[in-house]
Protein backbone atom coordinates (compact mmCIF):
# COMPACT_ATOMS: atom_id res chain seq x y z
CA UNK A 1 0.00 0.00 0.00
CA UNK A 2 1.66 3.43 -0.68
CA UNK A 3 1.88 6.05 1.91
CA UNK A 4 -0.52 8.92 2.14
CA UNK A 5 1.46 12.05 3.33
CA UNK A 6 -0.47 14.40 5.58
CA UNK A 7 -3.42 11.81 5.40
CA UNK A 8 -4.70 12.82 2.28
CA UNK A 9 -7.48 10.40 1.94
CA UNK A 10 -10.32 9.48 4.15
CA UNK A 11 -10.78 6.29 6.21
CA UNK A 12 -14.10 4.61 6.69
CA UNK A 13 -13.68 2.12 9.40
CA UNK A 14 -15.83 -0.13 11.52
CA UNK A 15 -13.38 -2.42 13.05
CA UNK A 16 -14.08 -2.60 16.86
CA UNK A 17 -10.79 -1.42 17.79
CA UNK A 18 -8.87 1.76 16.28
CA UNK A 19 -5.78 1.49 13.88
CA UNK A 20 -2.51 1.93 15.63
CA UNK A 21 -0.66 4.67 16.31
CA UNK A 22 2.16 5.80 15.51
CA UNK A 23 3.80 9.28 16.88
CA UNK A 24 7.98 9.80 16.45
CA UNK A 25 7.90 12.87 18.63
CA UNK A 26 11.24 15.26 19.52
CA UNK A 27 11.91 13.20 22.83
CA UNK A 28 10.26 9.93 22.33
CA UNK A 29 8.03 7.90 20.17
CA UNK A 30 4.53 6.94 21.43
CA UNK A 31 2.37 4.19 20.49
CA UNK A 32 -1.52 4.01 21.35
CA UNK A 33 -4.48 1.56 20.10
CA UNK A 34 -8.00 2.29 21.22
CA UNK A 35 -11.24 -0.32 21.78
CA UNK A 36 -14.55 0.11 21.30
CA UNK A 37 -15.96 3.34 19.13
CA UNK A 38 -16.70 7.19 19.85
CA UNK A 39 -18.75 7.56 22.68
CA UNK A 40 -17.25 4.24 24.42
CA UNK A 41 -13.79 4.53 23.83
CA UNK A 42 -11.00 2.56 25.83
CA UNK A 43 -7.00 2.32 25.74
CA UNK A 44 -6.25 -1.09 24.27
CA UNK A 45 -2.65 -0.42 24.67
CA UNK A 46 -0.39 2.76 25.07
CA UNK A 47 3.25 2.69 24.95
CA UNK A 48 5.94 5.32 25.50
CA UNK A 49 9.40 4.49 24.00
CA UNK A 50 12.77 6.57 24.81
CA UNK A 51 14.81 7.75 21.52
CA UNK A 52 15.58 11.10 20.06
CA UNK A 53 16.53 12.63 16.81
CA UNK A 54 17.46 10.29 13.34
CA UNK A 55 17.95 6.97 15.72
CA UNK A 56 14.30 6.92 17.57
CA UNK A 57 13.06 5.23 14.82
CA UNK A 58 15.26 1.91 15.50
CA UNK A 59 15.05 2.31 19.03
CA UNK A 60 11.66 2.05 18.36
CA UNK A 61 11.81 -0.77 16.85
CA UNK A 62 13.92 -2.44 19.26
CA UNK A 63 12.03 -2.06 21.60
CA UNK A 64 8.64 -2.97 20.47
CA UNK A 65 9.30 -5.73 18.23
CA UNK A 66 10.50 -8.40 21.15
CA UNK A 67 7.17 -7.36 22.76
CA UNK A 68 4.44 -6.99 19.95
CA UNK A 69 2.68 -10.52 21.00
CA UNK A 70 2.52 -9.01 24.49
CA UNK A 71 0.98 -5.89 23.59
CA UNK A 72 -2.04 -8.14 22.05
CA UNK A 73 -2.42 -5.21 19.48
CA UNK A 74 -5.11 -5.52 16.99
CA UNK A 75 -5.06 -5.46 13.55
CA UNK A 76 -2.10 -4.23 11.03
CA UNK A 77 -2.96 -1.11 9.61
CA UNK A 78 -0.53 1.43 11.22
CA UNK A 79 -1.03 5.44 11.29
CA UNK A 80 1.44 7.18 11.68
CA UNK A 81 2.74 10.99 12.32
CA UNK A 82 5.92 13.01 12.55
CA UNK A 83 6.92 15.65 15.05
CA UNK A 84 6.95 19.40 14.00
CA UNK A 85 10.67 19.81 13.59
CA UNK A 86 10.17 17.96 10.97
CA UNK A 87 8.59 19.74 8.61
CA UNK A 88 7.91 22.96 7.29
CA UNK A 89 4.85 24.95 7.56
CA UNK A 90 4.20 28.06 5.54
CA UNK A 91 1.68 30.07 4.93
CA UNK A 92 1.53 31.21 0.53
CA UNK A 93 -1.06 33.86 -0.53
CA UNK A 94 -2.98 33.74 -3.87
CA UNK A 95 -1.90 36.39 -6.02
CA UNK A 96 -4.83 36.20 -8.58
CA UNK A 97 -2.62 37.70 -11.14
CA UNK A 98 -0.30 34.22 -10.95
CA UNK A 99 -2.37 31.28 -10.72
CA UNK A 100 -0.82 30.15 -13.31
CA UNK A 101 2.64 29.84 -11.87
CA UNK A 102 1.62 29.02 -8.28
CA UNK A 103 2.30 25.11 -8.28
CA UNK A 104 5.99 25.97 -9.37
CA UNK A 105 5.41 28.54 -6.28
CA UNK A 106 4.89 26.25 -4.16
CA UNK A 107 7.87 23.74 -5.26
CA UNK A 108 10.14 26.23 -5.08
CA UNK A 109 9.19 27.29 -1.47
CA UNK A 110 9.30 23.58 -0.47
CA UNK A 111 13.15 22.94 -1.65
CA UNK A 112 14.11 25.74 -0.03
CA UNK A 113 12.79 25.23 3.32
CA UNK A 114 14.14 21.51 3.73
CA UNK A 115 17.37 20.72 3.15
CA UNK A 116 17.32 17.13 2.64
CA UNK A 117 19.81 14.88 0.00
CA UNK A 118 16.94 12.50 -0.52
CA UNK A 119 14.90 14.81 -1.70
CA UNK A 120 11.13 16.75 -0.58
CA UNK A 121 8.10 15.81 -0.75
CA UNK A 122 5.25 18.65 0.05
CA UNK A 123 1.39 18.94 0.04
CA UNK A 124 -0.60 22.06 0.55
CA UNK A 125 -4.18 22.83 1.08
CA UNK A 126 -6.43 25.90 1.37
CA UNK A 127 -7.26 27.88 4.52
CA UNK A 128 -10.76 28.76 3.30
CA UNK A 129 -14.39 27.29 3.66
CA UNK A 130 -16.95 27.52 1.23
CA UNK A 131 -19.24 28.82 3.73
CA UNK A 132 -17.06 32.35 4.67
CA UNK A 133 -18.85 33.42 1.95
CA UNK A 134 -15.19 35.27 1.00
CA UNK A 135 -15.36 36.60 -2.93
CA UNK A 136 -11.97 38.47 -2.44
CA UNK A 137 -9.65 36.40 -4.21
CA UNK A 138 -6.52 38.41 -2.61
CA UNK A 139 -7.31 36.83 0.79
CA UNK A 140 -7.15 33.41 -0.44
CA UNK A 141 -4.02 31.40 1.37
CA UNK A 142 -2.55 28.25 1.09
CA UNK A 143 -0.55 26.06 3.92
CA UNK A 144 2.28 24.53 2.29
CA UNK A 145 3.88 21.30 4.16
CA UNK A 146 7.45 20.17 3.47
CA UNK A 147 9.04 17.17 4.57
CA UNK A 148 12.76 15.44 3.39
CA UNK A 149 12.71 11.56 1.91
CA UNK A 150 14.99 10.80 4.46
CA UNK A 151 12.42 11.79 7.56
CA UNK A 152 9.56 9.78 5.53
CA UNK A 153 11.85 6.38 4.45
CA UNK A 154 12.97 5.75 7.88
CA UNK A 155 9.59 5.88 9.19
CA UNK A 156 8.34 3.58 6.44
CA UNK A 157 11.23 1.33 7.22
CA UNK A 158 10.25 1.35 10.86
CA UNK A 159 6.50 0.26 10.39
CA UNK A 160 7.76 -2.39 7.73
CA UNK A 161 10.24 -4.17 10.85
CA UNK A 162 7.47 -3.86 12.85
CA UNK A 163 5.51 -5.65 10.14
CA UNK A 164 2.47 -3.59 10.28
CA UNK A 165 0.52 -2.00 7.48
CA UNK A 166 1.40 1.22 6.74
CA UNK A 167 -1.83 3.23 6.16
CA UNK A 168 -0.97 7.28 5.84
CA UNK A 169 1.95 9.51 7.46
CA UNK A 170 0.49 12.81 9.00
CA UNK A 171 1.91 16.01 10.04
CA UNK A 172 1.54 15.95 13.87
CA UNK A 173 -0.63 19.53 13.63
CA UNK A 174 -3.15 17.52 12.33
CA UNK A 175 -3.97 14.65 14.62
CA UNK A 176 -3.43 17.40 16.96
CA UNK A 177 -6.27 19.65 15.62
CA UNK A 178 -8.69 16.54 15.48
CA UNK A 179 -8.13 15.78 19.05
CA UNK A 180 -8.79 18.72 20.03
CA UNK A 181 -11.56 20.00 17.92
CA UNK A 182 -13.26 16.28 19.09
CA UNK A 183 -13.16 17.90 22.56
CA UNK A 184 -15.14 20.89 21.19
CA UNK A 185 -17.24 19.46 19.00
CA UNK A 186 -20.32 21.95 20.22
CA UNK A 187 -18.10 24.91 19.99
CA UNK A 188 -19.34 27.50 17.38
CA UNK A 189 -16.70 30.64 17.95
CA UNK A 190 -13.20 29.96 16.37
CA UNK A 191 -10.33 28.64 19.13
CA UNK A 192 -7.32 28.12 19.41
CA UNK A 193 -4.58 25.36 20.06
CA UNK A 194 -0.93 25.68 20.88
CA UNK A 195 1.38 22.91 21.16
CA UNK A 196 4.42 23.52 23.25
CA UNK A 197 6.53 20.52 21.95
CA UNK A 198 10.09 20.47 22.98
CA UNK A 199 11.92 21.79 20.01
CA UNK A 200 9.09 23.50 17.76
CA UNK A 201 5.82 25.05 18.85
CA UNK A 202 2.62 25.76 16.46
CA UNK A 203 -0.60 27.78 17.33
CA UNK A 204 -3.29 26.69 15.12
CA UNK A 205 -6.95 28.24 15.12
CA UNK A 206 -9.97 25.81 14.50
CA UNK A 207 -13.22 26.93 13.71
CA UNK A 208 -16.43 24.83 13.31
CA UNK A 209 -14.72 21.86 12.93
CA UNK A 210 -12.15 23.41 10.36
CA UNK A 211 -8.44 23.94 10.19
CA UNK A 212 -8.99 27.41 9.14
CA UNK A 213 -4.57 28.78 10.86
CA UNK A 214 -1.62 27.19 11.29
CA UNK A 215 1.41 28.83 12.24
CA UNK A 216 5.22 27.48 13.54
CA UNK A 217 5.68 29.69 16.85
CA UNK A 218 9.48 31.09 17.88
CA UNK A 219 8.79 29.55 21.33
CA UNK A 220 9.42 26.13 22.48
CA UNK A 221 9.39 23.52 25.33
CA UNK A 222 13.03 23.80 25.30
CA UNK A 223 13.43 27.84 25.73
CA UNK A 224 10.69 27.46 28.39
CA UNK A 225 12.76 24.25 30.18
CA UNK A 226 16.16 26.63 29.69
CA UNK A 227 14.07 29.62 31.66
CA UNK A 228 13.13 27.78 34.46
CA UNK A 229 16.08 25.83 35.11
CA UNK A 230 18.26 28.75 35.03
CA UNK A 231 15.84 30.60 37.47
CA UNK A 232 15.46 26.80 39.83
CA UNK A 233 19.04 27.18 40.13
CA UNK A 234 19.07 30.08 41.90
CA UNK A 235 16.25 29.77 43.98
CA UNK A 236 17.70 26.30 45.29
CA UNK A 237 20.97 28.16 45.88
CA UNK A 238 22.14 28.78 49.73
CA UNK A 239 22.86 32.12 49.02
CA UNK A 240 20.13 34.79 49.99
CA UNK A 241 21.97 37.18 47.26
CA UNK A 242 21.86 34.61 44.25
CA UNK A 243 18.15 34.74 44.85
CA UNK A 244 18.32 38.81 44.48
CA UNK A 245 20.41 38.60 41.66
CA UNK A 246 17.63 36.04 39.32
CA UNK A 247 14.75 38.54 40.46
CA UNK A 248 17.00 41.29 39.08
CA UNK A 249 17.90 39.33 35.43
CA UNK A 250 14.95 37.38 35.11
CA UNK A 251 14.43 39.05 31.86
CA UNK A 252 17.96 38.64 31.15
CA UNK A 253 18.90 36.36 27.94
CA UNK A 254 18.49 32.64 28.30
CA UNK A 255 21.94 30.66 28.33
CA UNK A 256 21.73 27.59 26.10
CA UNK A 257 22.15 23.90 27.59
CA UNK A 258 23.47 20.59 26.00
CA UNK A 259 21.57 17.92 27.79
CA UNK A 260 18.91 15.03 27.60
CA UNK A 261 15.55 15.53 28.30
CA UNK A 262 13.57 12.79 29.74
CA UNK A 263 10.68 12.39 32.53
CA UNK A 264 13.21 12.16 35.09
CA UNK A 265 14.82 15.62 34.59
CA UNK A 266 11.17 17.16 34.19
CA UNK A 267 9.81 15.52 37.23
CA UNK A 268 12.77 17.18 38.95
CA UNK A 269 12.13 20.77 37.61
CA UNK A 270 8.72 20.37 38.71
CA UNK A 271 9.81 19.33 42.43
CA UNK A 272 11.56 21.85 42.59
CA UNK A 273 9.32 24.52 41.64
CA UNK A 274 7.68 23.60 44.44
CA UNK A 275 6.88 26.91 46.91
CA UNK A 276 7.89 29.21 44.03
CA UNK A 277 4.78 29.90 42.16
CA UNK A 278 5.38 33.59 41.87
CA UNK A 279 9.09 33.58 41.30
CA UNK A 280 8.58 31.44 38.22
CA UNK A 281 5.50 32.99 36.64
CA UNK A 282 7.79 36.80 36.92
CA UNK A 283 11.15 34.27 35.28
CA UNK A 284 8.42 33.14 32.33
CA UNK A 285 7.30 37.04 31.83
CA UNK A 286 8.99 37.75 28.77
CA UNK A 287 8.41 34.19 27.18
CA UNK A 288 4.97 34.32 27.80
CA UNK A 289 5.04 37.98 26.70
CA UNK A 290 6.86 37.28 23.47
CA UNK A 291 4.57 34.49 22.49
CA UNK A 292 1.70 36.42 23.04
CA UNK A 293 2.89 39.26 21.03
CA UNK A 294 2.90 36.44 18.22
CA UNK A 295 0.08 35.15 19.01
CA UNK A 296 -1.66 38.68 19.11
CA UNK A 297 -0.36 38.95 15.32
CA UNK A 298 -1.93 35.25 14.22
CA UNK A 299 -5.53 36.33 15.83
CA UNK A 300 -4.66 39.91 13.94
CA UNK A 301 -4.43 38.41 10.53
CA UNK A 302 -7.19 35.61 11.26
CA UNK A 303 -9.74 38.19 11.80
CA UNK A 304 -8.76 40.20 8.58
CA UNK A 305 -9.65 37.37 6.69
CA UNK A 306 -12.76 36.37 9.04
CA UNK A 307 -14.79 39.47 9.42
CA UNK A 308 -13.21 40.31 12.52
CA UNK A 309 -13.59 37.12 14.24
CA UNK A 310 -12.49 36.31 17.83
CA UNK A 311 -10.80 33.42 19.74
CA UNK A 312 -12.94 32.13 22.87
CA UNK A 313 -10.29 30.18 24.60
CA UNK A 314 -6.79 28.17 24.09
CA UNK A 315 -5.86 24.90 24.68
CA UNK A 316 -2.27 24.15 25.35
CA UNK A 317 -0.59 20.45 24.39
CA UNK A 318 2.96 19.30 24.54
CA UNK A 319 5.93 18.96 26.96
CA UNK A 320 5.91 22.80 27.22
CA UNK A 321 1.99 22.50 28.25
CA UNK A 322 2.73 21.11 32.13
CA UNK A 323 5.99 23.07 33.14
CA UNK A 324 5.66 24.69 36.47
CA UNK A 325 3.38 28.03 36.07
CA UNK A 326 3.56 28.02 32.22
CA UNK A 327 -0.69 27.45 31.55
CA UNK A 328 -0.96 30.64 34.32
CA UNK A 329 1.73 32.70 32.49
CA UNK A 330 0.54 32.45 29.00
CA UNK A 331 -3.30 33.37 30.43
CA UNK A 332 -2.05 36.06 32.02
CA UNK A 333 -0.19 37.15 29.03
CA UNK A 334 -2.50 36.25 26.29
CA UNK A 335 -5.57 37.71 27.95
CA UNK A 336 -7.64 34.62 26.68
CA UNK A 337 -9.00 31.65 29.09
CA UNK A 338 -6.24 28.82 28.93
CA UNK A 339 -5.59 25.55 29.97
CA UNK A 340 -3.82 22.15 29.86
CA UNK A 341 -5.72 20.02 27.26
CA UNK A 342 -7.52 16.54 28.87
CA UNK A 343 -8.97 14.67 26.26
CA UNK A 344 -9.26 11.33 27.71
CA UNK A 345 -11.20 12.93 30.24
CA UNK A 346 -12.81 15.68 27.81
CA UNK A 347 -14.13 12.30 25.89
CA UNK A 348 -14.21 10.20 28.50
CA UNK A 349 -12.19 7.88 27.29
CA UNK A 350 -11.00 4.94 29.79
CA UNK A 351 -7.42 4.89 30.30
CA UNK A 352 -4.36 3.84 32.27
CA UNK A 353 -3.06 6.01 35.05
CA UNK A 354 0.13 6.75 33.21
CA UNK A 355 -1.72 8.19 30.39
CA UNK A 356 -3.73 10.06 32.34
CA UNK A 357 -1.29 11.87 34.31
CA UNK A 358 -0.11 12.93 30.35
CA UNK A 359 -2.76 13.88 28.62
CA UNK A 360 -1.12 16.70 26.56
CA UNK A 361 1.34 13.86 25.91
CA UNK A 362 -0.77 12.00 24.33
CA UNK A 363 -2.59 14.51 22.00
CA UNK A 364 -1.43 14.04 18.59
CA UNK A 365 -1.48 10.05 19.11
CA UNK A 366 -4.63 9.79 19.89
CA UNK A 367 -6.00 12.02 16.95
CA UNK A 368 -4.26 9.71 14.95
CA UNK A 369 -6.31 6.46 16.60
CA UNK A 370 -9.44 8.49 15.95
CA UNK A 371 -8.94 9.21 12.38
CA UNK A 372 -11.47 7.41 10.83
CA UNK A 373 -14.11 7.85 13.03
CA UNK A 374 -13.87 11.21 15.11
Amino acid sequence: MKWRFLGTTALKLVTRHSPIALHFGALDTRLLQLNGGPGGWSVRAAEVLEGTGGSRHNAAVEALGPRLKDLKLRGKDCLVSVSGDEVAVSLVPVDPHNRNRMSQTLKETAMRSVQDPEGVIYRYMPLSSSDDDETDATREELLLLALGQSEMRRCMSAVDALRMRPVSLEVSAFPLARTMAATQADMEDPWGFLHLGYGHSIFGIVQKGELRFLKPMQLNGERLLNTLEKALNRFNAPDPAALSEMLLNADGPVEETNRVVNRKSLQVVNENAIGHAAEIVHALRMESEALAQEVRACLRHFANRHRGAKLAHVQIAGMGAKLPEVETALGNALGLPTQVAEPFTALGITAPQHVLEEQHLWCIPLGLAMRGYA
